[in-house]
């Protein structure tokens, strides 16, 4: 089990300091004693500019874990090559498709803002993984996470172009990065498109380990009908994590409602802060 993790928000839509940057998007770095780790790199290059301003040397990251596919969670790795010219990044074989968003009259595409072949020339080394694989003793991505309950199932705004059709993206790239500690596991979520109650007891099955200490990341609630939310929060309430920490897509009217269930469980954390397991 780690003793220690820091855990520090280099990229996320919120930003309450002057010297640091906002942006549509997710970013962890993870320093620990089996290494140090990027979960996500946001939309562009804030999280360069945040770790610089931070004091911490990105060059040092063993590897890059992504949690899916959408730009604002992988558009980073782009600069993150171009500054350091090498990366390895563990990923889901789907990663690379294109992938829209839906609206009324319309599409937005959403996917990988650069193609496989151009992050290779830059020094990428791709490793995918559609089963849980761990990055040290300790630390693993949850590879595709099972869709048991019955309120967390892929939104129809979805859409990926499989044979020139657009079908609905299942999102079966959605991972989750799982630490185990002596103090029980820390789940990072990217947008938990499979739903961060799945998302949970996947990490619970996959290191049979009961006890959560921490969830932490987009929740994919922006704009969820409430019973959804309610729902959700019934499901964590029964996991019974110590923290909750909600960012970037899970929107304000589910964390408003996850502090009126959960209270001093849910912390509120914003890009340059960090969460941290000490002596």
């Amino acid at each position: 089990m780690l003793n220690q993790v820091e855990i520090t928000i280099l990229a996320e839509n919120r930003v309450n300091s002057m010297d640091l940057i906002a942006e549509t998007g997710l970013s962890f770095h993870i320093a620990s004693s089996e290494g140090n780790f990027l979960f996500d790199t946001g939309s562009k290059n804030a999280f360069l500019q945040n770790a610089r301003s931070l004091g911490i040397d990105l060059g040092q990251v063993d590897a890059i874990i992504f949690s899916h596919g959408h730009y604002d969670h992988t558009g980073g790795l782009y600069h993150y090559l171009k500054e350091f010219g090498k990366a390895t990044v563990i990923c889901h074989y789907n990663i690379f498709h294109r992938k829209f968003r839906m609206y009324d009259g319309g599409r937005l595409e959403v996917g990988m803002p650069r193609e496989e072949h151009e992050l290779t020339s830059l020094g990428c080394k791709f490793i995918f993984k559609s089963s849980p694989y761990h990055l040290s003793e300790n630390i693993l991505s949850s590879g595709e996470i099972p869709r048991i309950t019955e309120y967390e199932t892929p939104t129809q705004v979805h859409k990926e172009l499989v044979l020139e059709s657009l079908i609905t993206d299942e999102l079966k790239d959605d991972m989750c990065l799982i630490l185990n500690t002596r103090k029980g596991l820390i789940i990072l979520l990217g947008d938990s498109h499979s739903g961060p109650v799945n998302s949970t007891k996947h990490a619970m099955r996959a290191t049979g380990v009961k006890n959560v200490y921490a969830i932490m990341g987009g929740m994919n609630l922006v704009n969820e009908p409430q019973e959804k939310i309610e729902s959700i929060a019934k499901g964590l309430k029964q996991i019974n994590p110590r923290y909750i920490i909600p960012l970037h897509s899970t929107g304000f009217l589910a964390l408003h409602y996850f502090y009126e269930v959960f209270k001093d469980k849910v912390l509120l954390l914003n890009t340059g802060d960090k969460f941290t397991l000490g002596d």
